[in-house]
């Protein structure tokens, strides 16, 4: 299969024909673009300011929710981890965050 290429999100192989491209030219495979596609998150309300948060496409791989008032960023389970290899994989040094354990 030459046209064989991976899911940017996560990493999964399929035909070019499966995959979507992202406007920055990023193969999602179906599970993944229905990820990354605002329109299809539910609208969110800050936990803190309980007004409703705007979504925001985070290193080309997950829609996060921030809040236009007190500045949250809220992730969904798993994502902060797809932005951190998303990170090591384009070259950064440490990723996007370096974890640290606070006790």
């Amino acid at each position: 299969m030459a046209d064989d290429q991976y899911c940017f999100r996560c990493g999964k192989r399929g035909e070019a024909t499966q995959l979507t491209l992202s406007s920055e030219g990023n193969p999602f495979c179906p599970e993944c673009w229905a990820k990354v596609n605002p329109a299809n998150e539910v609208a969110r309300k800050c936990p803190v300011d309980a007004v409703d948060m705007k979504k925001r496409l985070a290193a080309g791989a997950v829609i996060i929710d921030v809040c236009a008032i007190c500045g949250g960023m809220w992730f969904d389970k798993g994502e902060l981890e797809i932005i951190e290899r998303k990170g090591r994989d384009m070259g950064w040094q440490q990723g996007f965050f370096v974890s640290v354990m606070l006790l």
